[in-house]
């Protein structure tokens, strides 16, 4: 099996799914529930957790996701605008439920501070006006600060990652209103520093990382000052990783940047491709030691 020069994170969902990943190699294993892909990744059962762990001899780090709910559908959440609310606005019912699920895996024993292991999360405030059918979803949002320095003393000694929040936080920028001093992507990288938050899951903006690069070479540079460790997700596969990790000079593995592929096989089933994660594997090996300089985004350019 080939080394990874950098790390790569495997979303798996399912005890089953994780322990498969763990052997194919990955260096990190983001745990989800079973059947909850389609919804971005729901908070696992206590009993994944230890199913995985009583499978596994020499596993690597383990991360679990926090989200006791997918996005709202347009259906239930559409008001008068016609458009469905933001994701990662909790009620303060399921807040109380991430903060429980927080202490039920780590009162299971089961976990780590020192491989590694810790729990991922987002959570959002918005701007918002109107009421009941008539309410419109906010121009702008923002990190809820409050909510998760909660989670992280919560999750202390574990670490904590910003779920894919961020990159709502980065799509405000887009927005055809008052121009800010500085960019919502900017303050918000600041605001969960200061949460005591490790790290970041973001595509870079809305969509797929391979059609955010610049965005996400600047967020690469912010983030080192303020040491964050950038997970680059989102549609992350064979055909492109090549181009992502040549264009964002990440050829040698470090703390502060890792890559993050579900390898799933594309038949709509939660099942890892093999083969996709050798292939990632393979190309990462292949770019990283033909990488040219000259052709990189300069991550020390002005923005």
């Amino acid at each position: 099996m080939a080394v990874l020069s950098l790390g790569l994170e495997i979303p798996a969902f399912g005890a089953s799914a994780a322990v498969g990943a763990a052997t194919l190699g990955a260096t990190r294993i983001e745990l989800n529930a079973l059947g909850s892909y389609s919804e971005g990744g729901l908070t696992p059962s206590i009993e994944d957790l230890k199913q995985f762990i009583s499978a596994s001899h020499q596993r690597p780090p383990l991360r679990i996701m926090i989200r006791p709910r997918g996005p709202p559908t347009m259906s239930s959440s559409s008001g008068a605008s016609g458009i469905g609310e933001r994701d990662f606005l909790y009620s303060d019912e399921e807040f109380r439920n991430m903060e429980a699920s927080i202490s039920a895996f780590k009162n299971t024993g089961q976990l780590d501070a020192n491989l590694g292991d810790g729990f991922v999360f987002g959570i959002l405030e918005e701007d918002r006006y109107g009421e009941g059918e008539d309410r419109a979803r906010g121009q702008r949002c923002w990190v809820d600060e409050e909510r998760c320095v909660r989670l992280v003393r919560a999750a202390q000694p574990f670490k904590c990652i910003f779920h894919r929040a961020f990159d709502e936080i980065i799509s405000c920028d887009a927005l055809p209103s008052d121009r800010l001093a500085r960019p919502s992507w900017e303050t918000g990288l600041e605001a969960i520093a200061a949460c005591g938050i490790d790290g970041i899951l973001t595509s870079g903006g809305l969509g797929k990382a391979i059609d955010n690069v610049e965005m996400l070479a600047r967020i690469i540079r912010r983030a080192q000052t303020l040491q964050i460790e950038i997970i680059i997700g989102g549609g992350i596969r064979t055909v492109n990783v090549g181009e992502i990790t040549q264009k964002l000079e990440l050829r040698t593995r470090s703390k502060s940047v890792y890559l993050h592929s579900a390898c799933l096989r594309g038949d709509g089933s939660e099942n890892i491709d093999h083969e996709e994660v050798q292939g990632i594997v393979t190309r990462l090996g292949s770019t990283l030691k033909d990488a040219k300089p000259a052709t990189q985004i300069d991550l020390l350019s002005p923005r």
